[in-house]
């Protein structure tokens, strides 16, 4: 029988405890939250108080009226406005960076100063630079930065990279995929479109997950050449809400990825097809063919996927292997800072094609 990916990765059990923490097998790991935003609130909090062995005991937020609303909706005992302040007073394990992405270089510094591990909502920066000094204290101070790429661990992932690693599909040559969002609900006045806090438009907010996750799913290629395309479908935002790119990599895999904020269809479209010399699969819905003796065959598995779920499901099942990690119950990080750097330097080298051809 295949072993499925989640039991090649994420549940290898292993004696002792991570570099740098406490043993943790009698006593609660200690969670300081930095930024109360959406996320924070439909997401972390809801499920990091639902853990027993996991306490959080402060929360950092400039906004008192909604840190200290936040604070009593999910029992946090401490509210700062200064995260210096909290990481003096505080005896801190992990911190939670969930703030705009401008502030996640900085924080993240002073959270490894103060022997936090960290974890750090996607982007982890605003550029490769920001990114590979986050990677480089995080070496220095002996500790552990996991970035969120949340789309690593949907239920329908997991099949695909099974029979992408057993080769089941053979050599992937081409990889399409997109995110194209309607807009109907555009908020002009969010940070997502200033670009000093933001580092970018669109390709900074849903192109570099779908990004992340190709590369990851197909072994992590090295990149070879890009080229892009960029345009303002509204014309009044300060970063693009539509690009395309075409990455080719070292593997021979060649990868089309569009993404848009404000594309004019009539629903959201999300997807990733992996295309192979022997097969293909899809995400969302999932579905995997193969070539066998000049025929298609259906060949995708039966996993219960949930549609409505498989969202809230994605970012649990991370937190869980984030502390199962930190804990030593698992052997590899999934999505850790390095892998990040990477990722981030494919961003820069398609905003870097965008420029030339200015």
């Amino acid at each position: 029988m295949r072993q499925c990916i989640y039991s090649r990765l994420f549940w290898i059990k292993k004696n002792g405890n991570k570099k740098g923490m406490r043993s943790m097998s009698n006593q609660p790991i200690r969670v300081g939250i930095v930024g109360s935003g959406v996320v924070a609130q439909i997401i972390h909090l809801p499920w990091l108080s639902r853990q027993e062995d996991i306490q959080v005991v402060a929360l950092c937020e400039t906004d008192v009226r909604k840190a200290t609303m936040v604070a009593k909706r999910f029992s946090v005992p401490n509210i700062y406005q200064d995260i210096e302040d909290m990481f003096n007073r505080e005896d801190l394990d992990v911190a939670f960076i969930l703030t705009p992405t401008n502030m996640h270089l900085p924080m993240a510094l002073l959270a490894l100063k103060h022997g936090c591990h960290v974890f750090i909502e996607k982007p982890v920066a605003r550029n490769a630079r920001e990114a590979q000094k986050i990677a480089e204290a995080a070496r220095k101070a002996d500790r552990h930065v996991m970035v969120g790429m949340q789309n690593r661990f949907r239920a329908d992932v997991e099949p695909i990279k099974t029979f992408l690693e057993d080769n089941q599909l053979g050599d992937v040559f081409f990889v399409k995929t997109g995110w194209l969002q309607t807009g109907e609900k555009l908020d002009k006045s969010s940070w997502v479109f200033n670009k000093k806090i933001a580092g970018g438009g669109v390709l900074l907010d849903l192109g570099i997950q779908l990004l992340d996750l190709a590369w990851w799913m197909n072994g992590k290629p090295n990149l070879v050449s890009v080229s892009a395309s960029s345009t303002n479908i509204k014309p009044d935002l300060e970063v693009e809400d539509y690009l395309s790119a075409y990455l080719t990599f070292d593997n021979g895999m060649t990868l089309f990825g569009e993404f848009s904020w404000a594309f004019p269809i009539g629903k959201d479209r999300f997807y990733l097809d992996f295309f192979g010399k022997k097969g293909s699969s899809w995400l969302s819905p999932l579905r995997i063919q193969r070539l066998w003796r000049g025929q298609v065959l259906n060949i995708t598995p039966d996993v219960k996927i949930h549609p409505r779920s498989i969202f809230k499901k994605s970012y649990e099942t991370e937190l869980q292997h984030f502390f199962d990690f930190l804990r030593g119950d698992v052997e590899t990080l999934i999505s850790p800072i390095d892998e990040a750097v990477t990722v981030m330097e494919m961003i820069d080298k398609i905003y870097q094609a965008l420029e030339n051809q200015g």
